[in-house]
Order: structure tokens, then sequence, then C-alpha cells
């Protein structure tokens, strides 16, 4: 487990230096952003315009340093510096989870089947177990903790999210796609098995010049259960009750190209090049939004629904793969 480098007198989240040699710290949004110097350098400040998150980038610091001296509003202050394993070219998924024990493993198994490489979870549990729920996908390499012990709100805005997005797009600069989605949200492709072998073929058919933007996003469908059926291990992803058509605004998640992106704020990039939509007819995410609640929400009564079993064959090879560390949630 990553153990965050936190300075509470000056609300700092994380200090570390990233694949790209860049020194970052990040903190939630302040009024008044800090004043930070290293060397005589000064870092450059980037503020989320609708106050969710604050970043203070250093390029070009050629080489690592687990502790460093900097000034903070002109006092020095000595620190700690982290560093995060580089996950080059990789398409890795960056979640937040809270209280997500009993629906990780699948989370974890279904997107590992379709592509996904590297998995980094940010633990906001007050209570949890998660370290030996996923201990096997830990010791192999597939999945990261990050303990990420801040408020996941602050003045209803969820500013531990957006500081757990920003953190891995500056500490993983040099990955290929990070994937921004809760526990809840499934990609389902409509075209492809494999996300990259989707991704590619995007590029290639639509023209894509990956360099001009900061990410791929994707549209919403509401997933609902109407009949209280069961949803232990996969058996939620066989409830079909969905929405009729995708979100169109206001819900979309993202897989992000980390080099292109300044800011990125839960649904949308706040500052960085531009995003391209991708067509519901390709790809769209199931949210399940009844899933790990206790009370009624997404039971989806009352509301227009159809039946979309399109994620049906993307479970099926997940489910008959033993191979994913023997684990059978059928």
């Amino acid at each position: 487990m990553k153990i965050p480098i936190s300075i509470d007198k000056y609300k700092i989240y994380d200090i570390y230096h990233n694949d790209n040699n860049d020194l970052i710290i990040i903190s939630p949004f302040m009024d008044k952003p800090l004043t930070i110097t290293y060397k005589t350098q000064v870092f450059t400040t980037h503020v989320c315009g609708r106050k969710y998150s604050t970043l203070y980038v250093l390029k070009n610091q050629n080489q690592y340093k687990s502790e460093i001296e900097i000034t903070i509003n002109g006092t020095n202050v000595i620190t700690q510096v982290n560093k995060y394993p580089e996950f080059k070219n990789e398409i890795i998924m960056s979640t937040i989870v809270k209280n997500e024990d009993e629906v990780i493993r699948q989370w974890i198994r279904f997107y590992k089947k379709i592509g996904i490489t590297r998995f980094i979870i940010y633990d906001n549990n007050e209570t949890s177990n998660l370290v030996n729920v996923v201990k096997d996908f830990i010791e192999s390499g597939l999945v990261m903790i990050i303990k990420w012990n801040y408020p996941y709100r602050i003045d209803g805005i969820v500013q531990g999210q957006i500081a757990q997005q920003n953190h891995s797009i500056w500490a993983f600069q040099n990955s290929k796609y990070i994937g921004l989605f809760d526990v809840d949200e499934y990609v389902n492709m409509q075209t492809e098995t494999h996300i990259n072998t989707f991704f590619d073929k995007l590029i290639i058919d639509e023209k894509i010049n990956t360099k001009e933007i900061s990410s791929f996003k994707l549209l919403n469908k509401f997933f609902y259960n109407p009949n209280n059926l069961p949803t232990d291990g996969f058996n939620f992803l066989k409830i079909y009750s969905s929405a009729i058509n995708c979100t169109l605004r206001g819900r979309e998640k993202n897989f992000v190209i980390p080099k292109n992106v300044q800011i990125m704020c839960v649904h949308n990039v706040e500052k960085g090049k531009k995003s391209y939509s991708v067509s519901c007819e390709k790809l769209f995410f199931n949210h399940y939004f009844f899933l790990n609640k206790s009370d009624q929400r997404g039971s989806g009564k009352g509301k227009h629904m159809s039946i979309d079993n399109s994620i049906q064959r993307h479970t099926e090879r997940v489910i008959k793969d033993k191979s994913l560390y023997n684990i059978n949630f059928s």
C-alpha cells in the first residue's frame, strides 16, 4: 500500500516525483493558492475553475530525491517525496472506493478481461478489509492501493474524488490511457471485446489525432433493479432493465490521455485539450445505479425503461475464464 506524503498545515495531500520527471504537489481547492518554490524554482499553479482542486507542478526535475527542502509561503519545509511505478503505454484504471469490498473484485476481473493492465485504487474507507480482499491482485502487480484518507466531500463537492483523478493523471503521465470510472460503472463495447483494439480501430476509422485530444468521452446508461433481483457476485450484470437512452450530458466518464490534461473534474477535462465524444452506438458504460446500495436508490420504479443485454457477451467471457486467479463469482 502506498501512503501519500501529506502536510496538514498546508492542506497538501501528496508530494511526488512522477514518471515524466516532474515534481507534483496536490491539494483540494484553495481560494488563495500556496506559493511554493524549490531551489529558487517556482511551482506552476493549476487551479480548477470550479473550485475543485489545486495542483502545483515543477517540470524537468531529472533526479528523484526521497527528501527535499521546499519553501511554502516563505517558510522552509523539509519533506519526503513519493515515487510511483511507471506504467508506460499501458491502459490503466483509477478509482476511489469507500466501502466497496463486496463489488471490487468483480470490477477488476471484468476490466482485466477486456484489456486493462493495471488498477490504481484509492482507499477512502473508514473501516475496510480492502487490502486482504484484493491481496492476490496486489501480489501479482495487477493492483496498487493508495491510502486516501481525505474528505470525500467538502462543502458538497466530491473533492476527494477529484484530487484522486488528478493525482493519477499527473503520477502516470506515460500511461497510454487512464480510465476514470467508479466501481458501479462498466464499459460496454458494442463492436469489440478488447479495449485497446477498440480505440486503435476508432482512431483509424475516425482519423483521430491523439496528440490533439485530451480524452475519449463515454456516455452513461443507467441500469435499474425494479424487481429487487439478487446482485451478489456477477448477478447484477444479469439485470438488463435500463434507461431507454444514454444520458446525453452530465454523467460522462473518460479514458484520458494524461499528457494532454492539466485538470480533471469528475466528468470533464477542466483544463487541457478538447475531448473526443465516442458514439453511443459504438461504446458507452453501464451504470448500475443500484449496486452496493442498501436503500431504494436505483430501483427505477416509476421510470420508463427498456431491456439492454448487450453486455452479456463480455460478462460471459469473464465468468467462464477460470484463469483470473481462480475466483468464481458465477
